[in-house]
């Protein structure tokens, strides 16, 4: 064969392979994992300011006299007054998102998104939002950090649900709910720690 034909052959070969990878379809993108890492980066975040926070409290809370069993509440009430009037002083500026960052907001809303339908959701806060005798709850204050809980505010159910879906908390912290408000809530101090307002608003 000659130089010619080969190299013509050659060229046609290459001209039709050619066409035929443009027409092929490129290869499904990989399984998104942004949402994965995000949430992970997010939760070791709220974890170390977590750490931190309660770091803080146990340091405040060890010189205090220790609370006994006791029906007196006086007492108990008095204990707790005293840590939140140390935590207060040591956190007086801190604000909200200090410990629910925008990061971390963004992942609990989908983890509540998630962990029950939207039926769900809209049964258990359409029942907060009456009282025992089916009236219109009270109105709500407005929530701020390092108040303590507010009175008129029943320590309602906490569906297992959303506290499996959630990072797990140290024994002085606890999840609740005000309002459509997620709250993190200290109560040995009895003191709103963080607040994610609107937590439960696309839930219904």
């Amino acid at each position: 064969m000659s130089t010619v034909h080969t190299t013509a052959l050659t060229v046609l070969f290459l001209s039709a392979w050619a066409g035929a990878a443009a027409q092929t379809p490129p290869l499904p993108a990989p399984p998104q994992s942004e949402p994965i890492l995000q949430d992970l980066v997010a939760t070791q975040a709220f974890q170390q300011q977590v750490g931190e926070y309660v770091t803080l409290h146990r340091l405040l809370e060890a010189p205090l006299p220790p609370l006994w069993p006791t029906r007196d509440m006086s007492r108990i009430d008095g204990a707790m007054r005293a840590l939140a009037l140390r935590i207060r002083t040591a956190r007086a500026h801190a604000q909200q998102g200090d410990i629910i960052t925008a990061d971390v907001a963004r992942m609990f809303r989908r983890r509540i998104a998630t962990c029950l339908t939207g039926e769900a959701w809209a049964a258990i806060l359409a029942e907060r939002d009456t009282d025992e005798q089916g009236r219109p709850a009270p109105p709500l204050p407005q929530l701020q950090v390092n108040m303590e809980w507010p009175a008129q505010v029943p320590f309602d159910f906490v569906p297992p649900q959303l506290l499996l879906a959630l990072p797990p908390l140290p024994p002085e912290l606890q999840y609740r709910i005000i309002g459509r408000a997620l709250v993190l809530w200290d109560h040995h101090a009895n003191l709103i720690v963080d607040i994610l307002p609107g937590a439960f608003a696309s839930t219904t």
